[in-house]
């Protein structure tokens, strides 16, 4: 069985054990940073205190199953607070914003990290292409796909949704400087039969793509006006949102290199921020204005204007 561990300190650790484990095999299994006083889990919670006749029970006895989110009781929880111990915790501290440590569910540890994009008006279909093929050489190839589909269905992609003539949408997505969002995303989504999960750094939350049609998945991340792809260090890109403890764990992961990210001051919201051109120093508010102006600019170098 696969079981999510969790602890004060940001002690976190997804574990996998016998069917017939022990309570004293979860224990031993999770490494904990200090001397452990019992378990938390189930809704409402119970707990579980560690003793001589507790230590031999089986996690199923208990009522623990697979896929179970249990929290660690220590015995001087205030230790931890004061001198973080957790393994994970610490060396995530000095890790970049850019990456975050987690604990995979077979046990290896592994680092998600942000999978730099080239800022060049073509980010979204780079991500993608590199999620997919590990190679954002094949973005025009993804732009046809667009183009295509697009003027295969006049009535889905009608001009009112692609706010300009459904032909001219689809000869302007080809061109290298045209920014793809949403309906590109959808679209490639199916193409690829992946879910896609869009990452919006400033809200920090997923917008999920044909999530309730795929059992794969990959995650993109916006600033507002950027895309970039979003890796295990061993180039994993794909995940099974199936195996719901080992997504989750990446899920997490992403969401906290959002966070760092944001408090770096990395994200834009683009209904509320003023965005400046770094090329020509034009003052922009909102996504749609800034795409128009990179499309009669060819300018594609965008920051977050001085308030």
């Amino acid at each position: 069985m696969k079981v999510k561990i969790t602890g004060i300190g940001g002690y976190s650790s997804v574990i996998q054990l016998d069917n017939d484990a022990s309570l004293r095999h979860l224990i031993e299994a999770t490494h904990a940073p200090l001397p452990v006083a019992g378990i938390r889990f189930g809704y409402p919670p119970q707990r579980v205190n560690l003793n001589a006749g507790s230590a031999t029970l089986t996690l199923d006895s208990l009522g623990i199953c697979s896929g179970e989110k249990i929290n660690l009781i220590f015995e001087d929880e205030g230790s931890l607070n004061k001198q973080p111990a957790s393994l994970s915790a610490t060396k995530q501290q000095v890790l970049p914003s850019t990456k975050c440590k987690i604990t995979l569910p077979d046990g290896e540890e592994n680092v998600l990290q942000v999978h730099q994009i080239p800022d060049d008006n073509s980010c979204l279909f780079h991500s993608l292409s590199y999620c997919v093929y590990k190679d954002i050489s094949l973005s025009p190839q993804l732009r046809t796909v667009c183009s295509t589909q697009i003027r295969s269905d006049k009535n889905l992609y009608s001009d009112a949704v692609l706010d300009k003539p459904n032909e001219e949408y689809a000869q302007w997505i080809l061109r290298k400087d045209s920014w793809g969002g949403g309906i590109e995303i959808a679209i490639l989504s199916k193409n690829f039969s992946l879910a896609i999960y869009v990452l919006d750094m400033d809200a920090l939350k997923f917008e999920k793509f044909n999530e309730d049609q795929f059992t794969h998945f990959v995650i993109i991340m916006f600033n507002g006006v950027h895309y970039d792809a979003l890796e295990l260090q061993n180039h994993t890109t794909v995940f099974d949102r199936h195996d719901e403890l080992y997504s989750e764990a990446v899920l997490e992961a992403a969401l906290e290199i959002a966070k760092k990210l944001k408090k770096g001051g990395h994200s834009f919201n683009t209904r509320r921020d003023r965005i400046v051109c770094n090329n020509c120093h034009a003052i922009l508010v909102g996504e749609r204005e800034v795409a128009r102006h990179a499309e009669s600019t060819g300018h594609f170098d965008f920051g977050q204007a001085k308030t």
